[in-house]
């Protein structure tokens, strides 16, 4: 009976042995596992810590290009409306100085020196000289510096002074008018002042 009982501690000895064994092997597996599934998860929140940073920088830089994008807009119209009162100003100031010459004594030798340079282009035609409504009062002076009979007529379209001659058969115009000079010389002035904003 012993033999048996001995047999029978042997078997749950190694029973036992073989249990424990097998437990061992499975706790490892399980923590192999474990570990695995622990790397898997932190490689996939790096990944997903790593885009969502990506993403945020990204965003930023766009709302930091954004920003400044609108900055400089701002800042260009703010210098644009700068320029533009600046012009404003100056040509505002030349058109007065303009038109105190016009009421000047020196204003009518003006007038006729211009005359008596655009006179022989105008010989035996049947030219018409607009000006000013208020130079009117120099028709007579005017037509004696042409040197010959020309119509003369008041033009809306002449603010400040000097004249026009059409040839209406030839279709020949020479503009001579204060109007005209002033607004080539605002040309002139924007594209050669360095005042262009970029």
């Amino acid at each position: 009976m012993q033999n048996i009982d001995q047999v029978f501690l042997y078997m749950k000895d190694e029973i036992e042995r073989q249990a424990k064994n097998e437990e061992k092997s499975i706790l490892d597996e399980v923590k192999s596992l474990e570990e695995e599934a622990y790397e898997s998860m932190k490689a996939e929140a790096k990944r997903d810590a790593d885009l969502r940073l990506k993403q945020e920088e990204e965003e930023m830089s766009s709302n930091a290009s954004a920003e400044i994008s609108e900055s400089h807009i701002e800042r260009t119209k703010k210098l644009i409306e700068k320029r533009d009162e600046y012009v404003k100003t100056i040509f505002d100031k030349a058109r007065e100085e303009l038109l105190a010459f016009t009421g000047s004594k020196d204003y009518t030798s003006f007038m006729e020196d211009k005359l008596k340079k655009v006179a022989s282009d105008f010989e035996g035609s049947n030219a018409v000289m607009y000006v000013a409504a208020k130079d009117l009062s120099m028709e007579k002076a005017l037509v004696k510096a042409f040197g010959h009979e020309i119509k003369v007529e008041a033009s809306d379209d002449i603010t400040i002074g000097g004249f026009i001659i059409e040839d209406k058969e030839s279709s020949l115009v020479v503009d001579e008018t204060l109007d005209f000079a002033l607004n080539n010389q605002k040309e002139w002035f924007n594209k050669n002042s360095g005042l262009i904003i970029k």
